[in-house]
């Protein structure tokens, strides 16, 4: 047997050894627990089903039709404290009711027990459920459909809905509003134009004076970053234009161009073009072009001299097209970072303007930048009641030209015949579970704390001393018969527990 199964066979053997204390304590919580549960109150829910149309094809069209906000509106009004202090009248429970901390309670106790829901947009559910020990089961079933048929009641007689008036109210509101504001965007209209007169010639145009400098920063680096491109073409192109001859020397040469010299004239035109487009004498394209420009170069001069050898006729000197075309660009490359060395200084006198101007003036900036943001803040305001005030006004023409409400009763507030809560069978199986979990609990705990030794082999690790021997225990016949009256006792015990539960739960399911 590996170590593992005889630590777990050692386990169950000490848990069994204290198996009375973990029946003992079965046994107290099942009764314990069971008794709990049997002291909850039963609840019982009555519901009722309307049907609320709160509004025409009309309203739904200009989109005035709110499942969410119909809903609320309808929770709102049931849960409102007049409406339950009429149902507290209505159902005579403020008979009982002495001071308003009472009543204030009892309001709380009501309101909590209501609910609605929507189950297909305006057709609303209306539930409460009743669970005061106080009062028998019957009677809370009648309180629960009572309390429900008088919300009903109530609901269809203040026509939640129609709300013409708050939306009346709701215009003026919008309209004084929009008249102080407009009177606020008046004087904010002549404040900048008082400040923009006053300080004429000294603001940096439109917006504010950190804009501006910000603005012409962003443009200055811009200007510097083609400035420094500019300014490496025009040393690649003036470096290339110092290596290549103003003209061909082909005194001793036939008026026909040799084929060497040829393509020596076209390799300078490529690397030519290399370094136009700003590669440098380290990029391995110029490094190649110039290895191949090498070896045409030897190639024409052999060339050349056979020929003069052979006593070909010569012409004169004749210039290099290719040296013309890069002088061309490089005329062009120095236009352009002049061009652009002139643009940055002006940027930069442009900023130290702006610049001295806000250190003469430091409270211009700062109080034209807040002319504009209080300007900015009263225009959205403004634009914001204004559209709010053609809402409602559109609200309240659509409602006065169609039918605002109409209520039916789907089905009637039902009379609960069996409790709703708690469910009791479910209450008792985890009773019954926790109470054989913490029985085993306590037996291990116990055989853990004043469980001894079971084996030899335990003695032996437990006190580093060899065993010499074990001596059995003698079993006699009486001894047997006592062992199987205990087990039948603790069978009959474990069982009758699940006995127990089993006609609790057959009890409430009945």
């Amino acid at each position: 047997m590996t170590t593992i199964q005889e630590q777990i066979m050692t386990t169950l053997y000490g848990v069994w050894r204290k198996r009375w204390w973990a029946v003992l304590v079965a046994w107290l919580v099942c009764l314990m627990g069971w008794a709990f549960v049997a002291t909850i109150p039963n609840s019982f829910r009555s519901s009722a089903r309307i049907l609320v149309e709160t509004g025409s094809l009309l309203q739904s069209e200009m989109g005035l039709r709110d499942s969410g906000r119909e809903l609320e509106v309808v929770r709102q009004t049931l849960t409102s404290r007049l409406n339950l202090e009429k149902v507290l009248r209505r159902t005579e429970l403020d008979a009982e009711l002495e001071n308003d901390a009472q009543i204030d309670a009892a309001i709380s106790t009501i309101s909590d027990g209501i609910s609605v829901s929507s189950q297909s947009g305006n057709l609303f559910t209306i539930s409460y459920e009743s669970s005061n020990p106080e009062l028998t089961d019957q009677e809370n079933a009648d309180l629960a459909r009572d309390i429900v048929d008088n919300l009903l009641q109530i609901f269809m007689e203040e026509n939640v809905t129609s709300n013409r008036d708050d939306i009346n109210e709701a215009v003026r509101f919008f309209e004084d509003q929009l008249a102080q504001r407009e009177r606020e965007l008046e004087a904010a209209e002549q404040r900048r134009a008082e400040f923009e007169e006053r300080y004429l010639g000294r603001l940096a145009g439109e917006g504010n004076i950190n804009d501006n400098v910000r603005a012409a920063r962003n443009q200055l680096n811009d200007v510097q970053l083609q400035l420094e491109q500019a300014t490496r073409s025009l040393y690649a192109l003036q470096s290339q234009l110092g290596s290549v001859p103003q003209a061909l020397d082909q005194g001793s040469m036939d008026p026909i161009q040799s084929p060497a010299r040829q393509r020596v004239n076209q390799m300078e035109q490529t690397l030519s073009d290399l370094y136009a487009a700003g590669k440098l004498d380290s990029h391995p394209d110029v490094i190649l072009a110039k290895r191949q420009l090498e070896r045409l170069r030897e190639q024409a001069e052999a060339e050349e001299a056979e020929m003069r050898a052979d006593g070909v006729g010569v012409r004169a000197p004749t210039s290099n097209p290719v040296y013309v075309n890069l002088r061309s660009r490089v005329f062009d490359a120095q236009s352009q970072v002049a061009a652009l060395r002139a643009r940055r200084d002006r940027l930069q006198q442009d900023i130290a303007d702006m610049e001295r101007r806000q250190q003469e003036q430091p409270g211009i900036a700062a109080e034209q930048a807040k002319l504009n943001r209080d300007y900015g803040v009263l225009r959205s305001q403004y634009d914001a009641l204004l559209r709010s005030r053609e809402e409602i006004r559109l609200q309240s023409d659509v409602q006065t030209q169609t039918q605002q409400v109409r209520f039916s009763v789907v089905d009637p507030p039902s009379q609960p015949r069996e409790p709703s809560a708690p469910n009791r069978p479910l209450y008792l199986s985890v009773v019954l579970i926790a109470a054989f979990g913490a029985g085993l609990g306590i037996s291990f705990l116990m055989s853990q704390l004043r469980g001894g030794f079971i084996t030899a082999g335990q003695l032996e690790a437990r006190y580093d001393t060899p065993v010499l021997g074990a001596v059995s225990e003698i079993v006699t016949d009486e001894d047997r018969q006592m062992n199987r009256i205990r087990l039948a006792i603790l069978l009959v015990m474990t069982f009758g527990l699940v006995a127990i539960w089993g006609a609790l739960v057959l009890y409430e399911m009945v």
